[in-house]
């Protein structure tokens, strides 16, 4: 066998090493086989800040749903987005102008997602009545209305002008809402006066029984008077239609 085939003894008596060019071989193998890290891109410091303004909103948005409006502090708010005081201050300078964020949030978002699910319902022939019924329930029935609606009946002087915050934003944003429904439900062949007519009753209904619940919390009557509501609906469409091919006639 060839010395460069054996292995070169250790001077120091110890275990046989491998030739310097065979290791470099193996560190070579091993680094080209190995599957370079990956490492997430490092945020801008405009996200990383972005990022602090939605976790203070969020922490808002439960705690005044959990103890109104009156029940806010700041203090609070930091804590449980995890962020500093001094962090709150710096995004935030007053308790007002975090309320005006909450208000201005969740419109935005929720408008969003309900777009989305008009948009949706469009163009998958889905029927939109359920879809405006899912829609509202979720909206009526969730904390982003709640906030609203204890903003809205806040009597306080101090709350003057959250309370003309929260309705520019609130009349914006449902008013653009109930314009991508309407339009879903006159692409499924529903006329536009009927379309706008079962629109608006249906949020109604909804909204109506997300207050009462507070007083009666019986989920089951209303789901059976909600399916009352689609028999009603779905008679008066046919009704409707049936009076149009006759006044066509």
């Amino acid at each position: 066998m060839s010395n460069a085939d054996k292995t070169k003894q250790d001077p120091r008596g110890g275990q046989a090493s491998l030739p310097r060019a065979a290791t470099r071989q193996r560190l070579q193998s091993r680094r080209n086989s190995s599957s370079e890290p990956t490492y997430a891109p490092r945020r801008t410091q405009a996200e990383r800040s972005e990022t602090t303004k939605t976790q203070l909103i969020e922490a808002a948005v439960k705690l005044v749903r959990a103890n109104g409006l009156r029940g806010l502090r700041t203090v609070e708010v930091a804590e449980l987005a995890g962020v500093s005081r001094g962090a709150l201050l710096h995004h935030f300078k007053s308790k007002h102008d975090l309320l005006v964020a909450v208000i201005r949030h969740v419109n935005e978002v929720s408008l969003v997602e309900s777009a989305r699910r008009a948009h949706l319902a469009q163009n998958s022939g889905d029927d939109p009545i359920e879809g405006i019924i899912k829609d509202a329930q979720d909206f009526y029935f969730g904390d982003y209305f709640f906030i609203e609606l204890a903003i809205a009946m806040s009597a306080d002087n101090d709350t003057r002008l959250l309370r003309r915050e929260a309705y520019t934003n609130s009349r914006t944003s449902r008013f653009s809402v109930e314009a991508a429904w309407l339009e879903a439900l006159v692409a499924s062949g529903v006329p536009k006066q009927v379309a706008s007519d079962i629109l608006s009753l249906t949020l109604s209904v909804v909204r109506g029984y997300s207050v009462r619940i507070l007083i009666e919390k019986d989920i089951e009557q209303f789901n059976r008077l909600l399916k009352v509501w689609r028999d009603i609906v779905r008679q008066h469409i046919k009704t409707a239609a049936m009076n149009d091919q006759k006044n066509r006639g």
